[in-house]
């Protein structure tokens, strides 16, 4: 396991490709909703969010004190390609309770701005990244640390520390982004 302070590499050499061709066979999936790309100061502007497990409501208090989390209609269908590659990955963790999952593209020359994230469900929930797609420009920041992650590679992040994304490359960078609550880490 590789680790510094606001990173942890939990698994890497996952096979992304079936997810990757579900995700390039419904390209619409990604103008669904798009409240975290355009909800007053967002700091995700950049990117496209398919939700797989979110919120019951996209409301301030549902997307930030409230600890349920639901599928979504996306769930049907990417999980074929998504419960083989995320199977593992949760039992590795341990996991007590899974919540919220997201596909997340962060499009090329795209930038996410300082930020933390902050409520009740953000303190309950760690957070993971599953990359899958990236390019050798694209970063993350936490803290004053940068990490870069590889296709194939879970990495947890303090998600409750300022951090960043970046993807200054002409391709776009897509991660899973998902929360669960795990002792593995303790």
């Amino acid at each position: 396991m590789t680790h510094t302070k606001y990173f942890k590499r939990i698994a890497q050499g996952l096979d992304v490709e079936p997810l990757l061709k579900l995700l390039d066979a419904k390209p619409e999936l990604w103008k669904e909703i798009q409240h975290r790309q355009f909800f007053t100061g967002t700091p995700h502007r950049d990117t496209e969010t398919i939700y797989v497990r979110g919120p019951l409501k996209m409301t301030p208090y549902y997307v930030m004190y409230d600890l349920g989390s639901y599928d979504y209609p996306s769930m049907e269908y990417f999980k074929s390609a998504l419960l083989p590659l995320m199977q593992p990955v949760l039992q590795k963790l341990d996991v007590k309770d899974l919540g919220r999952l997201l596909i997340v593209n962060l499009k090329p020359s795209g930038h996410v701005k300082k930020h933390n994230d902050q409520g009740t469900y953000a303190d309950h929930y760690a957070r993971f990244h599953l990359v899958l797609k990236t390019n050798q420009w694209c970063s993350q920041t936490c803290g004053d640390e940068k990490q870069k992650f590889e296709a194939g590679e879970v990495w947890w992040f303090n998600h409750k520390k300022d951090h960043t994304a970046d993807n200054i490359g002409t391709t776009d960078r897509v991660h899973i982004i998902f929360d669960c609550v795990t002792n593995y880490l303790l």
